[in-house]
């Protein structure tokens, strides 16, 4: 009878778990649905395993489909959805269920998910047998007996019991965890009896409801919820043990009992009853307590947030690479009693992990990574795996060092809820941590803080770190775990790797700090070889019908023996046995080889694999593997794929990688992509001692697939290549483009089209001609432009530069032409990257639409493309020469460096972060460098120009990848103040730094660990440190007024202070030769100082008036550059120590400057700008912008309006063609401060201005020469002229308090000066008859003066209630309007003084400027708000909309004298003209007009006269009379640089310094270049949106 019971349970199984093998990382969910219900499975740890909450019943008529899914839905819109549903095949299991009586048995089927194969598993497990019910039984009673102790109370003694097995008091509480623990055994005991028993079924659904809290809900509630569970919890206890009771009872005696034949008694029915009511209330009392739902949103929510910003790579263990069972036995035991041992108390003592990282090295073959999978598996089942970490050479992800941390980190938060939340809540509360960040920020200092420890230790395992980035990176990995350990005692850290030396030398700096084993010593290794051996070999004699003992003891000796402890030998071996045609044949070349080192016989098993199966094409197998080894350094291809760039026919790849399979094999989860099996057969293939015949060249291979590249893309690429509908879609809102990429790009054509230049730049310079004229036939347009499209659509713009970049110059310049279109390409790129990469469509319609005209790119396209948008007014005709100034930066640029091959430049600020410019375009590279917290005080290059390096006020230095600006490592900690100063040394081996803790460091560059003990001597702050040129000293400059020299080798200091210097030394540097020290001081001067004696040479360097901020160095000694907080860089003769020409002058203070290869001085200031000049010459360098190059201070018309002047904090006045906005003859120089204010004078034949220099100067107006000499009298600087309207006097207002009058002939001062403003005055304007003098005051009056007598008339008009800046008389003398920075205008009776009406209100800011119009109806206002207004002059009120288009304060707004313009100035440098009426654009643009049709300066009144940009002339009509219809369309782009359709559709992009100009609607902007130049569109005519494709000829 009991047998016929278990026959009825093999026909019930239940769904266990889901294995999804396939290539895609992340991004998808897997659900099943069985009978119609549908259950969501969840991920365990870092494997392709996906398990139910509960074992799920299935029979042979139950439906089951496992569902993969992707995407999400949002207000009911589908946002990227895909799914795909496989049936599965229950009655299959079925039948291999009653056929192998298996505990386990799977289903397979195979499907594609976003355009990837899949493999999905599902396995199920049988229904207990009566035997296992017994097995059950005694196992809950052995956990009933276990727990039963923790039932009673809940000591410390029991609370560390409850620890011991694996529960963790922070979590949970103890005793909840022990109910829990009986409770799912229990429920597997009750569902063995629930076809028996339909109120025991109802007791087990009870049990089900009640499990899912056992686990996650609950350890994700109890720590925010503890109180609220409690009495829950508690009555868990008592109902749980009755429960267990109970069942074991109940079970002994009913387990035999056929369902029909159960009798149950009344008090089982009773006992039953009642535990299924308190189960009822129990459930109610959690669902009250815990929200599962909830819980499981938020921690989706905080997993999302991880992997968003994380970016973690899918890199876990497989169960099928690991050890075979019963081998390295030993091993694995060791590791797993190391790993698993107790936390040595709670505190962070630098001894409690001394020992918490465990180093296994050996030689290649030997078994490293079988192991490292083996022991994930065996630790993940304990559940103790944090997280692991596979390196492979041949993948770019698992090769990248950049990406391990931040795996490591994202698995350890899926591990430990804890730190999960805690790194969750960090990313929220600071967007600027990134994966980079993961380093220290989220590994070391999250960890070190974390409050709640897993009850166990976890273990992180990173796997052949050899293979892994660089012997820097991989140094600084070492250094970053040992450090973790060394404060997270539960943290448990194996690396496995090679024994090469650089990773043997990182540990080393840690002796006693971690655990190695030499794997190739291991006892054990011998047997366990010979047991893999011995139980392969049965398998393959099975599978090939040999003999049972094949190939015998003798032969599987010789081949353990010549193995010599490699594994990959053995694997090696076994592959070629078990696909060889002739197995024994193939034993007897091997065995035959001969001896000589484990690898050596290594070697020669290749030797005999390849030779056995390629029989005379080794020059096939050279080029296919060639290729294969080339490639993979960055991703493995397809055999079709390697067919192409290998010149090879397909069939021939496909069958030489089936035949080579003891080498090679297809990766499924790099879409068959193919592999080397292990790295020694490529050292092997690429060795010096291989066989010629078998010898792959990799210099060879990667020129051959570099010119197969070029030539892929040419014969692939073509416009439009996705075949994109419309140019109004964005690439991330065409739902299936990647589709349509796989589609229409080939994985040999997108692999070109990343690597090209990659495999270039591994060829050595030759006359090959072959290469050069496929890089020329690629570089051609348009192919060029479709190379472009194609990074666009596979969203791979951001590498275009660097792709570019690669190419060799001595390639380039093989082909002059080729040079050029690659220059041009490049500056394409960088200028339009935000385009392409939002749109593929838009490298045409946007950048070909603004590309300049003077290019090479622009003149090959322009016939092939047509119906471009129109840029009428504001194109480039040429990408510019090297810009002069630099802009990006929000605070004060604080330190610059160059590359050492002078292509960029790095810049640190006072906003934290660190900038990337490309020194041709000046461009910036990438992102800000973002990682400190506080100012940056230094930044440096290292010698090869692969790494940056800043210090910072945060007190930390930092490293930087120099190619991707990705931090490198984490912050350097040891300095306790600010780091003042940071250098490399000579040979880049170290890093030194000063500090205001008053001490240099060194820091070895490779680890990031501190060389020695801190220098000290200084008594004050170090401002400034530098090496030696030959690296054996170190100097330092501090606040203490002396400079120091040390030994770099042993620390001690070499001789006395230098001292001389009477304030803060703040720069020191070595003469190139190194025979000399020069230094820079708050004192204003320059020394040299002999570096072999220290004595003083020469007297010191004196001309700067302020202090000098930095010195350095041209390389062949012979210039010193300076700069000086006065605002200049002086060149000096190094020999002579004499100035060299004029100073350099900077708008604001210089805080540092530095010296470009190329022979260009580069300089940061405190305006936020860095800028560039001729070393040589002293002249800025690049494009020269015709304007100011500080703020604007004041502008004026001359008398007939055909001319325009302004000043400027730069020290001129400059003249400007009213018509064309072009420049008139060179500035007027001669004050030596900022020029405050200008006038012209009635005649127009004179200038004035007046100055912070405290002087007027009169310039004769056409030839710009000084008249005179300049008036001298006020005792502060002058801040308004004016001549009167007679053209006899002039009027200065002063922030002396007083007005002087001044003859305009002669110059002198006519009369005292006029007194009676309690401050500065600010503003003087005479009356129209010359009579009056009016003046605004900072003391918030005006005056009003007899400009015969000088006396005071009147009483003060008062009203305002700040400082009043401008003041005016009207035209007819009656009115005068003051404005002032209490944001209103105000109209005063020039007779009486009182005001007329209520101010004029509507500026949000200062009111800096205002004016009448010539007719006197309007009133003019320029203000800090950034706007011009105009108003009634009558009514007071607002003309029209304000007049928006500067980008800084306005200083000054004037009328022309007909009235028909106005003209501002304002602190963005830009003088703008604007129509005189309302102020807008008072014409309609046109295509084309009649140049000069009229020369007057005003037309009937219907009419005015305005010019465009080349000084040619149209009749337009009155702004009043116009209609609003004949306005022309205005473009307003977004903050990203876009203008949209209405229907939100992307129109066109415009690069930043067009954006600007779109917008302001003001006629004429001065300069007409550069950032601020007005610029109009007209899409008249242009193909765009769904029409978007007719850009291209048919030719093109």
């Amino acid at each position: 009878m009991a047998s016929n019971t278990e026959e009825e349970d093999k026909g019930l199984l239940y769904l266990h778990h889901v294995i999804v093998e396939t290539s895609i990382h992340s991004g998808y969910r897997v659900k099943v649905k069985v009978d119609g219900s549908d259950i969501q499975l969840t991920r365990s740890g870092q494997t392709s395993v996906w398990t139910p909450p509960r074992s799920l019943e299935v029979s042979d008529s139950s439906k089951v489909q496992a569902m993969l899914k992707t995407g999400r839905t949002v207000a009911g819109v589908s946002l990227r959805k895909e799914e795909n549903v496989i049936d599965i095949d229950v009655k299959d299991a079925i039948d291999q269920f009653l056929l192998s009586m298996s505990a386990e048995v799977s289903v397979s089927d195979q499907t594609t998910f976003r355009q990837q194969p899949v493999t999905v598993t599902v396995f199920f497990h049988s229904a207990p047998t009566s035997e296992s019910v017994r097995a059950t039984l005694q196992n809950l009673q052995d956990v009933m007996e276990e727990f039963r102790h923790i039932m009673g109370d809940s000591t410390l003694k029991n609370v560390e019991t409850a620890i011991k097995y694996g529960v963790a008091f922070s979590e949970l509480d103890p005793r909840s965890k022990a109910a829990f623990s009986v409770l799912t055994v229990t429920f597997e005991l009750l569902k063995q009896q629930k076809d028996r028993d339909q109120m025991v079924s109802d007791l087990t659904r009870h049990l089900k409801r009640i499990l899912p809290f056992a686990k996650e809900a609950l350890k994700e509630a109890v720590e925010d919820n503890a109180d609220v569970l409690r009495k829950a919890i508690g009555r868990l206890y008592v109902l749980t043990m009755d429960v267990a009771e109970f069942s074991c009872d109940y079970v002994k005696r009913n387990r035999f009992k056929r369902l029909a034949k159960a009798i149950i008694s009344s008090q089982d029915q009773g006992k039953i009853s009642d535990l299924t009511s308190g189960f009822s209330v129990l459930v109610e009392d959690f669902d009250r307590a815990v929200n599962v739902e909830t819980l499981k949103a938020v921690r989706n929510m905080e997993e999302k947030v991880l992997l968003d910003r994380l970016q973690p790579i899918q890199t876990g263990y497989r169960l099928d690479r690991g050890c075979m069972e019963g081998t390295r036995v030993g091993v694995l035991d060791e590791i797993a009693q190391w790993a698993m041992r107790s936390p040595i108390g709670t505190t962070t003592s630098s001894l409690s992990g001394s020992h918490n990282v465990y180093w296994l090295y050996g030689i290649p073959g030997i078994g490293k990574t079988a192991l490292a999978h083996s022991i994930c598996a065996r630790l993940h089942k304990e559940g103790r795996l944090g997280g692991a970490f596979f390196c492979r050479r041949d993948d770019p992800d698992l090769s990248d060092p950049k990406s391990v941390i931040p795996t490591l980190v994202f698995n350890l938060a899926e591990t430990w809820g804890p730190y999960r939340k805690l790194i969750a809540d960090k990313l929220r509360k600071d967007p600027k941590l990134t994966r980079h960040s993961a380093d220290d920020q989220l590994f070391s200092v999250l960890l070190d803080t974390l409050q709640s420890h897993p009850p166990h230790p976890l273990l992180l395992v990173i796997d052949a770190l050899d293979e892994c980035g660089d012997s820097l990176s991989r140094s600084l990995i070492i250094a970053n775990l040992i450090a973790v350990s060394l404060r997270v005692n539960w943290l448990r850290i194996i690396v496995t790797s090679r024994q090469d030396s650089d990773i043997e030398s990182s540990f080393g700096r840690f002796d006693g700090r971690y655990l190695a084993k030499d794997l190739t010593s291991d006892d054990q290794a011998h047997d366990d070889i010979h047991f893999y051996t011995r139980t392969k070999l049965l398998s393959i004699a099975e599978r090939r019908g040999l003999a049972k003992d094949w190939p015998g003891n003798k032969k599987l000796n010789e081949i353990v023996q010549r193995s010599g402890g490699l594994f990959i030998f053995v694997e090696t071996l076994l592959r070629l046995l078990e696909k060889g045609l002739n197995p024994d044949r193939y034993l007897k070349q091997a065995l035959s080889v001969g001896s000589g080192s484990a690898l050596e016989r290594l070697h020669s098993l290749y030797t005999t694999a390849i030779r056995s199966q390629i029989d005379e094409d080794e020059e096939e197998f050279r080029s296919a593997m060639g290729t294969i080894i080339v490639v993979g350094q960055y991703r493995p291809l397809s055999d079709e794929a390697v067919a192409q760039l290998s010149g090879l026919p397909t069939n021939i790849v496909f069958t030489l990688v089936n035949k080579l399979g003891s080498i090679l094999y297809r990766d499924a989860r790099a879409s068959g992509g193919i592999r080397v099996r292990h790295l020694s057969a490529i050292d092997f293939l690429t060795s010096s001692t291989t066989p010629e015949d078998l010898k792959v060249d990799t210099k060879q291979a990667h020129r051959d697939v570099g010119v197969a590249c070029l030539k892929t893309m040419t014969l692939g690429l073509r416009f439009n290549i996705c075949g994109i509908e419309s140019s109004f879609l964005a690439n991330r809102d065409i739902v299936d483009l990647q589709s349509r990429v796989d589609e229409n790009l080939s994985d040999a054509l997108q692999y070109s089209c990343l690597h090209w230049s990659d495999h270039l730049s591994h060829v050595q310079e030759t006359e090959d001609r072959e290469m050069v004229a496929a890089l020329d036939t690629f570089t051609k347009v348009p192919r060029l432009l479709y190379w472009m499209d194609a990074l666009g659509v596979m969203g791979k713009v951001s590498v275009g530069d660097s792709v570019l970049r690669r190419v060799p110059v001595w390639l380039k310049c093989l082909e002059i032409s080729v040079e050029e279109r690659i220059e041009d390409a490049l500056k394409f790129i960088l200028t339009f990257q935000e385009a392409i990469k939002t749109s593929a469509p838009h490298i045409y319609i946007s950048g070909l639409g603004l590309i300049p005209t003077d290019t090479d790119l622009w003149r090959r396209s322009s016939g092939l493309f047509r119906n471009l948008p129109v840029v009428e007014k504001g194109r480039k005709r040429s990408w510019g020469a090297r810009p002069h100034t630099l802009r990006g930066h929000d605070g004060v640029v604080s330190s610059v460096a160059c590359s050492p091959d002078g292509r960029r430049i790095i810049s640190g600020s006072l906003d934290n972060t660190l900038r990337m410019w490309d020194a041709e375009t000046g461009a910036t590279v990438g992102e800000p460098l973002e990682g400190h917290t506080s100012w940056i005080n230094s930044v440096a290059y290292s010698p090869d120009g692969r790494h940056i390096i800043s210090g910072s006020r945060d007190w930390t230095i930092r490293m930087w990848d120099a190619e991707t600006g990705v931090a490198v490592g984490g912050a350097l900690m040891g300095h306790s103040d600010w780091v003042r100063s940071v250098a490399y040394s000579p040979d880049g081996r170290h890093i030194i730094s000063g500090s205001d803790d008053r001490t240099i460091r060194i820091w070895d560059a490779e680890t990031g660990a501190t060389t020695g003990k801190p220098f000290e001597g200084h008594s004050r702050n170090i401002l400034s440190v530098a090496y030696s040129p030959d690296g054996r000293h170190i100097i330092s400059g501090s606040d203490d007024k002396t400079i120091r020299v040390w030994d770099a080798e042993t620390g001690d200091a070499v001789g006395d202070p230098l001292a001389g210097h009477s304030r803060s030394v703040l720069s020191v540097v070595y003469s190139p030769d190194g025979h000399y020290i020069i230094s820079g001081s708050e004192d204003k001067t320059i020394r040299i100082w002999d570096a072999g004696t220290g004595a003083s040479v020469g007297d010191p360097l004196v001309g700067h008036t302020g202090p000098i901020s930095s010195v350095v160095c041209s390389p062949n000694g012979r210039r010193i550059f300076s700069g000086s907080a006065d605002r200049t860089i002086r060149i000096w003769d190094g020999e002579t120590r004499t100035a060299i020409g004029e100073p350099l002058e900077h708008i604001d203070c210089m805080c540092t400057v530095a010296y470009s290869p190329d022979g260009c001085i580069i300089s940061g200031s405190e305006d936020s700008n860095i800028y560039i000049w001729d070393a040589e010459t002293g002249a800025a360098v690049g494009e020269q912008l015709e304007g100011h190059s500080g703020w604007i201070l004041s502008v004026a018309y001359s008398p007939d309006g055909r001319k325009i002047i302004t000043s400027s904090e730069d020290r001129t006045v400059r003249i400007w063609d009213a018509h064309t906005g072009s420049a008139v003859g060179d500035p007027f120089k001669g004050h030596t401060d900022w020029v405050n204010s200008i006038a012209y004078s009635p005649d127009g034949s004179r200038i004035i201005s007046g100055s912070y220099d405290k002087t007027v100067r009169i310039w004769d107006a056409q030839t710009g020469a000084v008249v005179g000499i300049p008036f001298q009298g006020h005792t502060d600087c002058i801040s308004s002229v004016a001549y009167s309207p007679n053209g006899s006097h002039i009027i200065s207002g002063s922030h002396d308090k007083t007005i002087r009058i001044w003859n305009a002939e002669t110059g002198v001062a006519v009369g005292g000066p006029l007194g009676g403003h309690s401050d500065s005055i600010l503003s003087v304007a005479y009356s129209p008859d010359s009579r009056y003098i009016i003046s605004g005051s900072r003391d918030r009056t005006i005056r009003i003066w007899d400009a015969q007598t000088g006396a005071a008339i009147g009483q003060p008009l008062k009203g305002h209630t700040d400082w009043i800046g401008s003041v005016a008389y009207s035209p007819d003398g009656r009115r005068i309007i003051s404005g002032s920075g209490d944001r209103t205008i105000r109209i005063w009776n020039a007779e009486t003084g009182a005001a007329v009406g209520q101010p004029l209100e509507g500026h949000n800011g200062s009111v800096s400027g205002v004016a009448y119009s010539p007719d006197g109806r309007r009133i003019i206002s320029g203000s800090g708000d950034k706007t011009i207004r105009v108003w009634d002059a009558e009514t007071g009120t607002l003309v029209g909309e304000p007049l928006e288009g500067h980008s800084e304060i306005v200083r000054t707004v004037k009328y022309s004298p007909d009235g028909c313009c106005i003209v501002s100035i304002s602190h963005d440098r830009t003088i703008r003209i604007w129509g005189g009426q309302t102020g807008v654009i008072v014409r309609k643009q046109l295509e084309a007009h009649a140049p000069n049709i009229s020369d007057d300066a005003c037309s009937p009144e219907e009419y005015h006269v305005l010019s465009d940009f080349n000084g040619d002339t149209i009749r337009v009509r009155d702004p009043a009379k116009l209609d609003a219809s004949t306005a022309p369309t205005n473009f307003h782009p977004d903050s990203s640089g876009w203008v949209r359709h209405p229907d939100g559709g992307l129109l066109f992009w415009v690069p930043d310094d067009c954006r600007h100009g779109l917008i302001c609607p003001a006629i004429l902007t001065i300069p007409t270049t550069g950032p601020h130049r007005a610029v109009r569109m007209n899409l008249e005519g242009s193909s765009y949106g769904s029409l978007w494709t007719g850009i291209k000829r048919t030719e093109a």
